[in-house]
């Protein structure tokens, strides 16, 4: 029994490593269009969404601002961003869009003619988002920032349909070998003793919706070289910084009021 249930997390531990879909186990794009011959009509969704995810991915890794990022790292941003649209959710409209769009990607596929082609990049995004307005499909790689050198990158994204801007931050956690999408402005509900503080110094704060600065503690300090310091950006009105190790938990380290000069809720930073 004990032998049956090892064997049965390390199946599930496999899985999760190979990401969702039948196709989760390929991170190129190339070697899942050699596929594409033994793909069955079944397996068609799981088959264009991956290969959707792996252009995104390899398209942004194109840009030398992004060349430190891992592969790994940069597909699964978008598979965050531009979750799977399964056809079993497409009303009738979007099944034929599906539908037109599957004929034309069909014949690239056949004919292997797959590099820098926009009309079966235009249907294969048909395929995989035919109302247009589930994805942020429009990630500006000329726009991602590096907020941190090789562990934190806010990526802006735009929805085509609606025009809502949306900014994701994008941690790289190098000594677990991770990367999570967090929080840059704390939650109010997770970090009310925060808040509190803020309040306590500027009643009237408000955070700015800019992209704000980001800089690591001190690293012949111990005690200061995990914490990220953030800065919001400067409107020339109140502001404050704060720092956090896992972008979970914040506190608050210094203030000013407009006009006024910086001062500290803790030790000063050197």
């Amino acid at each position: 029994m004990r032998r049956n249930i090892t064997i049965l997390f390390a199946l599930l531990a496999m899985t999760f490593a190979f990401g969702q879909g039948k196709y989760g186990k390929y991170l190129s794009s190339k070697k899942l269009a050699m596929t594409y011959k033994s793909v069955k009509d079944g397996d068609k969704d799981d088959f264009y969404q991956q290969y959707y995810w792996l252009v995104k991915a390899e398209q942004l890794k194109t840009y030398p601002h992004l060349k430190d990022i891992k592969p790994k790292v940069l597909y699964e941003f978008v598979k965050k961003v531009n979750p799977q649209n399964p056809s079993k959710k497409l009303d009738a409209r979007g099944k034929e869009l599906r539908a037109t769009a599957e004929l034309s990607l069909n014949q690239y596929f056949k004919n292997k003619n797959l590099d820098n082609n926009s009309v079966l990049m235009y249907n294969l995004e048909t395929y995989v988002d035919p109302s247009k307005g589930q994805y942020y499909t429009k990630v500006d790689a000329e726009k991602i920032k590096e907020l941190v050198p090789k562990e934190l990158y806010a990526f802006n994204s735009n929805n085509r349909n609606t025009g809502e801007d949306k900014t994701y931050y994008l941690w790289i956690n190098k000594e677990k070998d991770d990367f999570n999408i967090v929080d840059i402005i704390p939650e109010e509900k997770e970090n009310k003793a925060f808040y509190a503080r803020v309040k306590q110094y500027l009643p009237s704060y408000k955070f700015s919706k800019y992209v704000p600065s980001v800089k690591k503690g001190t690293k012949t300090d111990r005690t200061d070289a995990d914490y990220y310091y953030i800065m919001p950006f400067e409107q020339n009105t109140d502001n404050i910084e704060y720092k956090t190790k896992d972008f979970k938990t914040f506190e608050l380290s210094q203030y000013r009021k407009a006009g006024d000069e910086w001062k500290g809720v803790e030790k000063p930073r050197k």
